[in-house]
């Protein structure tokens, strides 16, 4: 009953009726989707898919995206013929259980161990992944883990045809430029992202509406992210670590940065 397919130029919208499923009609939840179909198709034409689509009674209900790592251009020290898992997804309740995530995983296993198209026909030397727990379904980390992946640095991993080597993070250093600022890095993989942003700068003018804040996208402007570590949000030149859902404990962290 689940079926998976490769996104091509014909069922690229269905990508969207898996993660935005609840919020097609919504303005800024439309603007990450642009963004996140023009990043699809620019990378259909460069790579290939990068994504694959499981159906459940002809229903699209879950979603993988991956790519090469050495593809990000923000990614200073990329791992050839390494994919980066970004997410696998399945926000249908009815469809939980019936084996999509596991169905789309095991097609990039058997892809890795021998011609992926996007490593332009080469295998993959491992797979790695950074899981987060959207408080639906199995969480990523128990998921990966259930699927042969082992913890690593920073990421979990999947050796296919070579070790896990780790790859070395950017820190950041603070830039006089960021002083009495905010900037926030968004990534148009995810059509949550930008929208996600919009909403972090709102809050973080609720807190000083003063504070100059900078939406920069991560894949169009990779220096800037480069020259910041690859941070998400920067305020006042200091990191802000808390996730912003969690409004009391990234109030403070923001004011304690503002502080300085």
């Amino acid at each position: 009953m689940i079926r998976v397919e490769d996104i091509n130029v014909d069922n690229v919208e269905d990508v969207f009726k898996v993660c935005s499923y609840n919020k097609l009609e919504d303005p800024l939840q439309q603007s990450g989707i642009t963004l996140k179909r023009q990043w699809l198709l620019g990378m259909l034409r460069k790579y290939g898919p990068c994504t694959k689509l499981a159906y459940y009674d002809d229903k699209p209900v879950a979603q993988i995206l991956y790519y090469p790592e050495s593809a990000a251009p923000f990614i200073t020290n990329p791992r050839e013929d390494v994919v980066f898992i970004n997410c696998v997804y399945n926000p249908f309740p009815q469809a939980r259980g019936k084996g999509a995530g596991t169905a789309l995983i095991n097609k990039i296993l058997h892809e890795c161990r021998d011609k992926l198209p996007i490593l332009r026909g080469k295998p993959c030397r491992f797979i790695v992944a950074k899981p987060f727990n959207t408080g639906e379904g199995i969480p990523l980390d128990k998921f990966y883990r259930t699927n042969g992946f082992k913890q690593g640095q920073h990421e979990m991993f999947h050796e296919i045809a070579a070790e896990y080597i780790p790859r070395v993070m950017g820190e950041y250093r603070p830039l006089p430029e960021d002083r009495g600022r905010a900037v926030m890095f968004y990534d148009p993989t995810c059509e949550f992202s930008y929208p996600f942003a919009v909403h972090v700068k709102e809050f973080l003018q609720g807190i000083d509406t003063d504070l100059p804040v900078d939406l920069i996208n991560s894949w169009l402007q990779p220096e800037e992210s480069i020259r910041r570590g690859n941070q998400g949000l920067i305020v006042n030149a200091t990191v802000i670590r808390s996730f912003w859902i969690e409004k009391e404990k990234f109030r403070n962290e923001v004011i304690q940065a503002l502080d300085k």
